[in-house]
């Protein structure tokens, strides 16, 4: 939802006394000596109105290739003293401090030239010629790779993989405006693995990959062609035997690449962050506690620039969990400071995922699978979210969009 614009109506609603200092330079000029005849009579120039912008813009959205940033002056003013007129706004954004040409509007959708660039915005108030003020938005933001949110087959629209039980793996793609499109078989023989999950484009060139762990341990990167198969399959590391979960957040630690968090039995949580060439960085931990918790990495779900990881613990609510992109949650990896709850009675729900926007209206939804195998699409609403937190956030409702997926092994 784009915020109205108060820039453009400010002027109307306050008032600024003229500084002192013109009023005393208005006395000065009134007893001034007159001008000898005949000499000439310099021009004196208009002095330029005071302008002012109060509130500072924000930069919002999803900074990853593909995704739609946005400025949001829906907390900012602009005064111009002495007053008159309306302001004409404009846009401008930058990519590492360069003008992006053709980028002049309040949305900009990031490119694969962005990616691990970053980009900023900055918005110009515009009384006259000789009136203007400019203010850079907060905080430019690191693009980061394709997420998952992304889709497969290079529609740019949300896909659901799911396996059945011959180990065949199903892709399901939709049109984007809440419809499916014909199911797809895009591998078989994939049950040897015990661990399945697609962190966006992990291996940097521009399409979503799947991560599938084997009953030894071994992480297999499956790279995604872009089109609904494969390019080939890349062994990327070894010993994750012992971890229970794989969540694919997106770009955790802000560096432009996508990362991956690792539950192991012990509650544990670790930090494996992507090299954005298929590969990985050190390692950390950053969490403790989260063996009770069921957790899916939900992107930029909130339509802000962090990043959020839905976790249910076994009471059933749909807790909220952000991070800024610098590598931490925001309650440091304790599930017990969580930033809210969305939602209550999700323990009656088998499985649950954050696969992008279902039904084209901007907010992720969240899909769900129930005991008797009914797969539910819950259309998320982040229109409260800036100004309520987490209080604000609520749902546009829900329905049933598909039947017999209790029978598949995986969906993710």
């Amino acid at each position: 939802m784009e915020p109205s614009n108060p820039l453009t109506t400010a002027a109307q609603k306050r008032r600024r006394i003229v500084p002192a200092l013109t009023a005393a330079l208005m006395v000065g000029l009134l007893v001034a000596p007159a001008v000898p005849a005949g000499a000439t009579v310099p021009a004196v120039a208009v002095p330029a109105r005071y302008v002012s912008i109060s509130g500072t813009p924000l930069l919002r959205g999803d900074a990853t290739v593909g995704g739609l940033l946005k400025v949001d002056v829906s907390n900012t003013f602009a005064h111009v003293s002495p007053e008159g007129g309306s302001a004409a706004v404009s846009y401008s954004w930058t990519r590492d401090g360069v003008p992006i040409p053709g980028a002049g509007g309040p949305t900009y959708r990031a490119t694969s030239a962005d990616l691990g660039r970053v980009v900023a915005a900055s918005v110009t108030v515009t009384y006259d010629a000789d009136s203007t003020s400019t203010m850079q938005a907060a905080h430019p933001l690191r693009v980061a790779a394709a997420a998952r949110a992304r889709g497969f087959n290079g529609d740019g629209t949300l896909d659901i993989f799911a396996r059945d039980s011959t180990g065949r793996l199903l892709l399901y793609p939709t049109d984007g405006r809440g419809n499916w499109q014909a199911t797809q078989v895009i591998g078989t023989g994939w049950n040897s693995f015990n661990l399945l999950v697609s962190p966006g484009d992990f291996d940097g060139d521009g399409t979503v990959d799947v991560l599938a762990r084997d009953g030894q341990g071994r992480l297999i990167l499956y790279q995604g062609n872009g089109s609904g198969g494969w390019k080939k399959a890349l062994q990327v590391g070894q010993g994750w035997q012992s971890f229970t979960d794989l969540i694919a957040p997106g770009d955790f630690n802000g560096d432009g690449t996508n990362d991956i968090l690792a539950k192991d039995s012990a509650g544990n949580l670790v930090l494996y962050p992507g090299n954005g060439w298929g590969g990985w960085l050190t390692p950390r931990k950053i969490g403790q506690g989260w063996e009770g918790y069921y957790a899916v990495g939900a992107g930029h779900f909130l339509g802000t620039p962090d990043l959020v990881v839905l976790t249910r613990p076994f009471w059933g609510n749909l807790e909220v969990r952000t991070t800024h992109r610098n590598g931490w949650f925001e309650e440091y990896g304790l599930p017990g400071g969580f930033a809210g709850s969305i939602g209550w009675g999700w323990e009656s729900v088998a499985r649950i995922g954050v696969a992008g926007d279902f039904n084209g209206d901007g907010d992720f939804d969240v899909y769900g699978i129930d005991g008797n195998g009914r797969l539910t699409m819950y259309l998320g609403d982040t229109s409260g979210y800036s100004h309520l937190g987490t209080a604000g956030y609520r749902w546009k409702g829900s329905s049933v969009v598909g039947w017999g997926w209790g029978g598949f092994t995986a969906v993710f």
